[in-house]
């Protein structure tokens, strides 16, 4: 009785998983390109999406200080390819966790100690040193270029 149930209810399965719609292919966009998870650690992804969530506001998706609420700000958050290199990474934990105020700065980065976990604090400094990494500029024109990010091991 049971092989015979499992018989009859086969085809009705082949034709449900022959009747779905294909996955569409979405079109290639360059700016996602540009930024492929495939091309980070699996911590420099989480502190992306983190990054993403948290920063990009102000500091723009890459870092660049050129995020939608940039122009409000006074003084402008910095471009990370500048400024990342002149900071230690325990002043950069000081300032994802107390905020820029915490090195005597402006009070307009906000802190995260208390909303982040300690892993996504982690992640974030990974990611940041990404941000801080020179990106290929492009034949002279002076536009920023495709970001190198480090390889996977």
């Amino acid at each position: 009785m049971k092989r015979g149930l499992l018989l009859l209810s086969l085809p009705a399965l082949v034709l449900d998983v022959e009747c779905r719609p294909a996955r569409e292919e979405r079109p290639v966009n360059a700016v996602q390109e540009a930024f492929r998870e495939d091309e980070l650690t699996a911590r420099q992804s989480h502190g992306k999406r983190v990054f993403g969530e948290r920063c990009a506001t102000c500091h723009g998706a890459t870092g660049r200080g050129d995020g939608q609420n940039a122009y409000n700000l006074e003084p402008p958050p910095p471009d990370f390819q500048e400024s990342l290199a002149a900071l230690p990474v325990q002043d950069r934990r000081t300032v994802i966790e107390g905020g820029t105020v915490a090195l005597g700065r402006s009070s307009l980065c906000p802190p995260w100690g208390r909303s982040l976990s300690s892993d996504e604090v982690e992640a974030l400094l990974a990611y940041m040193e990404v941000m801080e990494q020179p990106t290929e500029e492009d034949e002279g024109d002076g536009t920023p270029g495709r970001r190198r990010w480090p390889r996977r091991p």
